[in-house]
């Protein structure tokens, strides 16, 4: 592995875990203004600007990243690891 690769791999990881608890919190946030009595209308509207916002912050990544296949490589990684401890911290309540 070339060092240019661990650099994609570690930059697109660290933004891969940000836009990943970007997503999680604003998730959990929509989820208890619904359970709070919001209506379905806000829950998919923020779905969609959730997803525009990953979409956006992947699309940069890749645009600014020399090696963009490592670079989505590390940011899937990132944000699955964000997704799996928030999973987890909202099982354990």
């Amino acid at each position: 592995m070339s060092g240019e690769m661990v650099a994609n791999l570690a930059l697109g990881g660290i933004v891969g875990a940000a836009l990943g608890a970007v997503h999680m919190l604003w998730l959990w946030r929509a989820a208890a203004r619904f359970g709070a009595g919001g209506g379905a209308a806000g829950l998919l509207g923020g779905a969609l600007l959730r997803l525009a916002l990953v979409l956006a912050g992947t699309f940069v990544l890749m645009r600014l990243a020399g090696q963009p296949g490592a670079a989505l490589a590390g940011a899937l990684t990132g944000f699955t690891a964000i997704r799996l401890l928030a999973v987890r911290r909202a099982r354990k309540g």
